[in-house]
């Protein structure tokens, strides 16, 4: 058998007792376990006992040319994963070794899944400086803590809206439980009803061969966060809802019902009364999910929330790529200020990435910022708002000067030749302005 299993593609160990299995499973940790019931020192399910207490998460099959029903429930009882009877075909080893190492596989996956949900999300763990985005952290806390009630939560793609669904997660009674994010628009048109909901042995060609458990199945006792839910078509949306009535569901194949018992938050970047005005959402669906909405703000209109961001982010890059970068300069402040972030938080996030990563001292000034963040800071996106109190020309002269500098990469002369000025009047007004400029060989100063 050592021989054939090892031909399958599988690492083995072989013991030739009780007591010399223990031994292994205590040393090696072994992930599949066959275990025959007739042993020179200790009966198969004795041994059995030993091994659950040595490893909880080993599978052991029992294998017996002796075994009666009252052995097989016993082992069962005890965590048997499989019983064998003797003889048997290479062909049932080898099926339930696949079973057991998809067993293992979905067991692994569950237990990541839940790992990275027992991270504790509190309002006062997530930046948000700006009334605004308080607001919204306090809103989610309420909504947590309010039982299973459902919540929509509303924003621009990056956002944050998986970091708001977390934050309810975390302060439900469903905490320990895990938390399962799904994309619905990147799960392929026609998967979506066996990912969502499993499927059986047999299903569908294709299906594996002890079926799937589904997102729904794998978020039990926790939160299954359904994200872009504006993205699921006619038919999905009919079995979403059925869920959300029911509290039921079938397996893709499967006759026996199963109960939902879980928490569904979902978000969308659309506006979903737009869509069911336009008949591309249900209308029934939309107030089943739409119990509370919470709506996220774009980080353009929240700018007291950047500087903390970036700050965050530099620290969080810094441990990455083993950095020590302590600063960002002003003007690098104030291009990250001026800029639009249409891609909001996660492209914030993307270009502090950039800069930490590819930096070289340890301050992040200008230079560091991504060529497509300074693009826009040019001229002819100054913006100048005049008011009824006047405007200080001095001070746009400033702002003028600081904006050219970012996109000439703080070179003195081509920002001399954007703003049409001489070098030395322009060094001038650098002094008046109190404006500094890294020293760097060639034209810079």
């Amino acid at each position: 058998m050592q021989r054939i299993v090892n031909d399958w593609g599988f690492e083995t160990l072989l013991a030739e007792s009780g007591g010399e299995a223990i031994e292994k499973v205590r040393a090696e940790r072994p992930d599949i376990i066959l275990l025959d019931y007739r042993l020179t020192d200790l009966d198969g399910v004795e041994v059995l006992k030993r091994i659950k207490k040595e490893d909880e998460e080993a599978l052991v099959v029992l294998l017996s040319a002796y075994g009666t029903f009252k052995i097989v429930v016993e082992a069962m009882k005890l965590g048997s994963f499989d019983y064998i009877q003797k003889p048997y075909q290479n062909e049932e080893i080898a099926f339930i070794l696949m079973k057991a190492k998809e067993t293992l596989k979905l067991k692994r996956e569950v237990k990541e899944l839940r790992s990275r949900s027992q991270r504790v999300y509190r309002c006062d763990q997530v930046v948000a400086e700006s009334p605004e985005m308080k607001k919204v952290l306090e809103l989610a806390v309420t909504v947590g803590k309010i039982g299973d009630t459902q919540a929509l939560i509303e924003g621009e793609t990056g956002v944050g809206k998986e970091v708001v669904a977390q934050l309810i997660h975390s302060n439900s009674s469903r905490f320990e439980g895990p938390f399962i994010t799904v994309n619905c628009g990147a799960i392929p048109k026609g998967l979506m009803e066996s990912e969502l909901f499993g499927y059986e042995k047999g299903a569908f060609t294709g299906a594996l061969g002890s079926g799937k458990a589904g997102f729904v199945e794998l978020a039990e006792g926790g939160t299954l966060f359904l994200d872009e839910v504006s993205e699921l078509t006619a038919d999905e949306q009919v079995k979403l809802l059925r869920i959300l009535e029911g509290k039921n569901y079938f397996r893709v194949g499967g006759v026996k019902e199963r109960k939902v018992n879980a928490r569904i938050v979902s978000a969308t970047n659309r506006k979903l009364q737009e869509e069911v005005r336009a008949g591309r959402f249900r209308e029934d669906l939309y107030y089943r999910l739409n119990v509370v909405r919470i709506k996220i703000p774009p980080l353009r209109e929240r700018k007291s929330d950047i500087i903390p961001l970036a700050k965050f982010f530099v620290e969080e890059f810094n441990k990455k790529f083993n950095k020590k970068i302590t600063e960002i300069t002003p003007q690098a402040r104030r291009a990250l200020m001026d800029y639009e972030w249409k891609g909001n938080v996660r492209e914030l996030k993307n270009i502090i990435e950039r800069a930490v990563m590819l930096n070289k001292g340890n301050v992040i000034d200008s230079d560091s910022i991504a060529t497509e963040l300074v693009s826009i800071c040019s001229g002819d996106n100054l913006m100048i708002n005049l008011s009824s109190n006047g405007i200080d020309l001095e001070e746009v002269n400033k702002l003028l000067i600081e904006k050219a500098l970012i996109l000439s990469r703080n070179n003195i002369l081509k920002d001399a030749k954007f703003l049409g000025l001489k070098r030395g009047a322009l060094r001038y007004r650098l002094k008046k302005y109190e404006i500094t400029v890294p020293n760097e060989e060639g034209e810079r100063t």
